[in-house]
């Protein structure tokens, strides 16, 4: 089902009882509301083409206007902003359907009517309350964030055109499409729970030259190729596979494992705040870390003149994979993934069965048996790409680790 096309036939399905998954099912119980709606989220994001950092900012955006919205009417937790208590009874899964769906809309209106319908359909499984007063709830709550983070630095974009005469080390726009580094200003916006992007700014990566480097490039040269006689079938699929946005990985498994644990709605609510708090502060310190060293890509290096420069067309290695246009170093794929699943270990701990899904045409499902697997795989299909050097996952993943530990330190906690 292309994304074009949701909307035309969504509002026919709604009429008809029939859903698809972008859609919510017409009897909601537990958690499924704030799971549903987090799905809701992510495939508005996709349909409006915001790449990965933005797309964190929105979720989390959503995930804290449904946690706050929730916990004004059943007093679970400590806030993270806003908290109300409503004057009599309110349903709190109207509350955050309502929220959700002010998010989306503010930032969305082109896709108006169709959340418009899943809202409709959302609240017919609101039956613990007065709706009435639950979605006043969620549209408070929704406002609110909403105006805290109006002015966050998150706009106007910067792109990066990089330096006009680039030398050893230093990052330039990459094949195939030589595209400007995208979102320069993200490392410099206000976090979400973070004091700055660059609280946890990793070391330098080792200078072109140095014997770390020469390993780290021979390896990603070898494996990484579009042409490698060494990666396996397999590490070729890994590859495909989680070259998908990352927070769409993320969320997903926090999904499924939701849904496997059976998590309440007060639970949903923290889980997918806590969760998405930490991968959006992942993509601000990744990308803080990404623009001050600069550091040039696989592709660059391996074509570079011995000045830097790169004369040959890039006609001597290609990789597996298109480089995005951003800096190398540190790797944004696995810092984020790695935040996001280290919050999910938590709450679940690490030894679970998922079977996750792919938006990489033609690639099938992967069953992983533990989020640590998760995390290897991801981290690794970076390598087998040819877009990062080890250093680089290296790094990330010890990055998005204290992200985790500080976010589930700092953030909302349960209180009853």
């Amino acid at each position: 089902m292309k994304h074009t096309s949701l909307f035309t036939i969504i509002p026919a399905l709604i009429l008809s009882g029939i859903h698809p998954v972008y859609a919510l099912k017409k009897k909601t119980l537990s958690g499924d509301v704030v799971i549903q709606w987090n799905q809701v989220t992510l495939k508005a994001a996709k349909i409006a083409k915001q790449n990965t950092n933005e797309a964190s900012r929105t979720v989390a955006i959503e995930a804290i206007a449904v946690y706050d919205a929730i916990n004004s009417i059943k007093s679970f937790g400590s806030p993270y902003h806003y908290f109300v208590k409503p004057a009599g009874g309110a349903s709190a899964v109207a509350a955050a359907a309502q929220a959700a769906h002010d998010v989306l809309v503010n930032y969305f209106p082109a896709q108006k009517a169709l959340l418009d319908s899943i809202l409709t359909v959302s609240l017919q499984g609101a039956t613990d309350g007065p709706v009435d007063n639950g979605q006043k709830v969620g549209a408070a709550a929704a406002a609110d964030i909403i105006a805290l983070r109006a002015n966050d630095g998150s706009a106007p974009n910067v792109t990066y055109p990089g330096p006009a005469k680039p030398g050893i080390g230093e990052y330039r726009p990459t094949p195939s499409g030589f595209l400007p580094g995208i979102n320069q200003q993200w490392g410099k916006i206000k976090p979400f729970l973070l004091t700055s992007g660059d609280q946890f700014r990793p070391e330098a990566p080792p200078a072109p030259g140095t014997g770390d480097f020469k390993k780290a490039l021979a390896e990603v040269a070898d494996i990484g190729s579009a042409k490698s006689a060494t990666r396996t079938d397999d590490q070729t699929h890994i590859a495909q596979f989680y070259k998908q946005d990352a927070e769409l990985t993320v969320n997903e498994a926090a999904r499924i494992l939701a849904k496997q644990h059976g998590s309440s709605l007060e639970e949903s609510a923290l889980v997918f705040l806590l969760t998405d708090l930490a991968e959006a502060d992942a993509r601000i310190a990744l990308f803080e870390a990404k623009y001050n060293y600069l550091y040039w890509r696989p592709v660059t290096a391996l074509n570079a003149d011995a000045d830097g420069s790169v004369t040959n067309n890039y006609a001597t290695w290609l990789p597996l994979l298109t480089t995005p246009p951003h800096p190398s170093y540190p790797c944004g794929h696995c810092g984020t993934v790695a935040a996001g699943f280290e919050v999910l270990k938590k709450f679940y701990g690490d030894k679970n069965t998922l079977e996750l899904h792919t938006t990489t045409p033609g690639e099938p499902s992967r069953v992983i048996e533990s989020l640590t697997k998760g995390e290897q795989e991801n981290d690794l299909s970076r390598l087998y790409g040819g877009i990062h050097y080890r250093f680089d996952i290296d790094a990330a993943q010890q990055l998005g680790l204290k992200i985790a530990a500080y976010v589930l330190a700092n953030g909302p906690k349960a209180t009853k």
